[in-house]
């Protein structure tokens, strides 16, 4: 995972007001946290499944996608729900290991904040949040000391906590045990197309492939066990994800006979087949690539291994 600053709180911020996010930005920058602002359901679960976040902050109406053009109250409603499916478990104190305060800016959501905690947030907050300073600052200092992070030096332990631990058949973990395949992506890019070699084959993927595969490689160096939301890897709620299937179509003549390229928990969860090492990178091409997430995930990963 990527961490934060050294000693410093980070909280996601998931909000498409400008003028919210200055405010936070300022306010949580005066108490020394670092923070992490996205706009829509999507990035935010991208990011959560790439980075470490201490507390999240998440408004009831955002957009669902980078292209929306409409925040919606069932996008913020639908986050909430999947934070929480991912980030279940609780301390002895029975309070979430991740803390989620949620904010509403319209008085008649204020009858949901019932159903926001009952579908697992931890505090609610009435916006507009000018004035509401000291309020805002004790339900963070709340959260956090509720979920045993006042000091950051325990937040990277607290969050691998707060994950929940995807299982396969029996009940038992699925092991990341590589079986000698090894997947390197060579970043030469050509026509739109990037090189890749797997178990020393050499062939190309087109750029919507590309990223795809690069978040399914960032899941496992980030998280150990590689497991991805659909969401997270650019399936939009309540759709079939055909992505990793057209990718899969592409790299399986390249693998050993009986291997699959990936595996699903049949909960809206995926990752790269654990019988796939993961090989060279070369992060300076992918540094340059048109692409700009795709630097993004590839600075990441090189920072995590």
């Amino acid at each position: 995972m990527v961490r934060g600053l050294k000693n410093r709180h980070v909280a996601l911020v998931v909000e498409d007001d400008q003028e919210v996010i200055n405010d936070l930005t300022e306010l949580l920058t005066s108490l020394g946290h670092e923070i992490v602002s996205v706009p829509s359901q999507e990035e935010a679960m991208a990011l959560l499944e790439t980075r470490e976040f201490c507390f999240v902050l998440l408004d009831l109406q955002i957009l669902t996608s980078p292209t929306s053009i409409k925040p919606r109250l069932e996008a913020g409603q639908t986050l909430l729900r999947m934070i929480r499916d991912r980030f279940p478990t609780r301390n002895h104190a029975d309070q979430h290991h991740l803390q989620i305060m949620v904010m509403s800016g319209f008085a008649k959501e204020m009858p949901d904040a019932v159903w926001c905690l009952q579908n697992g947030a931890n505090d609610f907050l009435a916006k507009p949040l000018e004035g509401r300073g000291p309020l805002v600052i004790e339900k963070i200092e709340n959260c956090l000391r509720k979920s045993n992070r006042s000091s950051h030096v325990e937040c990277h332990t607290i969050t691998d906590l707060a994950r929940k631990q995807i299982t396969v058949a029996h009940g038992q973990p699925a092991p990341l045990s590589p079986v000698g395949v090894q997947l390197s992506i060579m970043g030469e890019t050509q026509w739109k197309r990037t090189g890749i070699v797997i178990d020393g084959k050499v062939f190309s993927l087109p750029d919507f492939q590309l990223l795809l595969l690069v978040k399914l490689v960032a899941a496992r160096v980030m998280n150990g066990h590689g497991w991805t939301h659909k969401i997270a890897l650019g399936s939009k709620d309540g759709e079939g994800f055909k992505g990793i299937s057209n990718l899969n179509t592409t790299i399986q003549p390249f693998l050993p006979e009986g291997m699959v390229f990936y595996e699903n928990d049949k909960q809206g969860r995926y990752r790269m087949n654990p019988g796939i090492a993961i090989g060279e990178i070369d992060h300076d091409r992918l540094a340059e690539h048109r692409i700009k997430e795709i630097g993004n995930l590839s600075s990441a990963i090189k920072n995590a291994r």
